[in-house]
């Protein structure tokens, strides 16, 4: 049994003994991979497309509630928050209407626009008292908060360098050359650095406590056949001679990886994305998937240790945090302006290397 109401900042309000009503804005193949875990915390109420016929379709293909139109889910008094997986490049349209009708809000990643579009829909939902969060997965995670809890305690002193990569190699040259939605910026305006890069580049802040570099530079840029970025590394730089280096594409094999660096020790981690270790099972991107169980520490000699985490579902611990800050939201508490924050932090790095890549490779002051 729940209750509904809407409150006075416009913001609808389900009573918390029951799970706050989702709706999911596209019927994009990444659903398929989050909708069980939205199903843990959340009441699935329908699924929205440009077409209410195909959204049905999906609905009734996966038990999803009701299919509808865009406008039509923002309308719905029992939908408290949505999902957003839409394109990149017109996503943000529908994040100011869905705060606009006061629904709390789960961005697919990597953000749209220039930092200071995104900045402004953050501060929209701040001021509505409305979640933010986005989707990098990863984040939630058990081994991630081990990790968080171990270097905040000095286990392998202050961070002095990060190196993080995310590639994969594409499957076939159509693939390639704009045969996907990544490698087509008409889709995906960053192409790969913005669908791969998200995630070392936000390894590499969070591994230096969300300080911003002070400068960066994109090292190499490559593009294809459709002026669309495929492949992209670099380097950052921060203050007090820390430094970081990057690497994302669908030229060469699979990597998902990362490096910390202490003045006493060393993290990391061969599987950050999908938490599958070095199995190739890239099903990990593709459907739910329990994964994330370990990484390695080492010590200032060098002598490593494989350190054992409860596994989980990334998507699962995401989904829970959401919900728990919906309701918290509910009882009256402020939205968390964590998640907002590091999306901010992400997005502006990751536009500063755009701009670097488009110039040629030269140096972005921030």
């Amino acid at each position: 049994v729940s209750t509904q109401s809407t409150g006075t900042n416009g913001v609808s309000t389900m009573a918390t003994e029951s799970k706050p009503g989702i709706g999911i804005m596209s019927t994009s193949t990444i659903v398929l991979k989050v909708l069980p875990s939205l199903r843990e915390s959340f009441t699935i109420v329908g699924v929205a497309s440009r077409d209410k016929a195909r959204a049905q379709s999906f609905c009734d293909e996966n038990q999803s509630g009701e299919g509808m139109l865009h406008d039509e889910m923002l309308a719905r008094a029992d939908i408290v928050a949505v999902y957003l997986p839409l394109p990149t490049g017109y996503r943000n349209e529908w994040i100011r209407k869905a705060i606009e009708a006061g629904k709390h809000v789960y961005a697919e990643k990597p953000m749209g626009g220039v930092p200071e579009e995104v900045r402004a829909l953050t501060e929209m939902c701040a001021e509505k008292r409305l979640q933010w969060m986005d989707g990098t997965m990863w984040f939630h995670s058990h081994r991630t908060k081990e990790i968080e809890t171990r270097v905040l305690a000095g286990q392998i002193g202050a961070v002095r360098h990060m190196s993080s990569s995310f590639t994969f190699h594409a499957p076939d040259d159509e693939w390639l050359n704009g045969g996907n939605g990544r490698t087509d910026k008409s889709r995906e305006p960053m192409g790969c650095l913005g669908d791969q890069g998200w995630y070392p580049l936000g390894v590499i802040l969070w591994g230096f406590g969300w300080e911003m570099p002070e400068r960066l530079m994109a090292t190499h840029t490559r593009l294809n056949k459709v002026d669309t970025i495929v492949a992209c590394s670099g380097v950052l730089w921060f203050s007090g001679g820390r430094s970081a280096f990057f690497d994302c594409g669908v030229t060469c094999a699979h990597r998902s990886q990362f490096e910390m660096v202490g003045e006493t020790g060393v993290i990391k981690v061969d599987d950050l994305v999908g938490g599958q270790g070095r199995s190739g099972n890239f099903d990990a991107y593709m459907a739910p998937f329990v994964g994330s169980g370990q990484f390695v520490q080492g010590d200032v000699m060098g002598k490593d240790e494989v350190v054992e985490v409860p596994p989980c579902d990334h998507v699962e611990s995401l989904a829970a945090e959401l919900a728990g800050c919906i309701t918290q939201i509910a009882a009256g508490n402020e939205p968390n302006p964590d998640w907002p924050r590091r999306s901010n932090a992400i997005h502006a790095v990751m536009c500063a290397v755009f701009e670097s890549c488009e110039a040629g490779g030269t140096v972005v002051e921030l």
